[in-house]
């Protein structure tokens, strides 16, 4: 995609949430730098985010608590797009366009 201007792997040593290998947790992620958010931010404020879980009720649970967390604080507080594919989420920033999420969707479905 022409506006993703990196690919930052997350570490237990960079992780802003402090969440990489702990129980119930991602075991590896991704964060995608867009130039359509601001690309000098980690984590889903750059872009998005590709979290990998050891099962796919992990992988839900995860979408299931950040949504119901931006839901509750409204929207001044951001929205996320969420597509799943088994055990992997991708969180797409609400900062992009919907036909730029769904240019994400159609690569991860791809």
């Amino acid at each position: 995609m022409p506006t993703i201007s990196a690919v930052t792997e997350v570490t237990e040593l960079n992780d802003t949430n402090g969440l990489i290998g702990r129980p119930g947790q991602y075991i590896s992620a991704a964060w995608i730098s867009d130039t359509a958010a601001d690309s000098a931010e980690t984590g889903i404020d750059g872009g998005a985010v590709v979290e990998v879980f050891a099962d796919e009720a992990d992988a839900q649970t995860r979408s299931d608590y950040i949504q119901g967390v931006l839901e509750g604080m409204g929207p001044a507080f951001g929205t996320e797009y969420h597509y799943m594919d088994g055990a992997v989420l991708l969180r797409v920033s609400g900062v992009l366009m919907p036909s730029q999420a769904a240019l994400y969707e159609e690569a991860f479905a791809g």
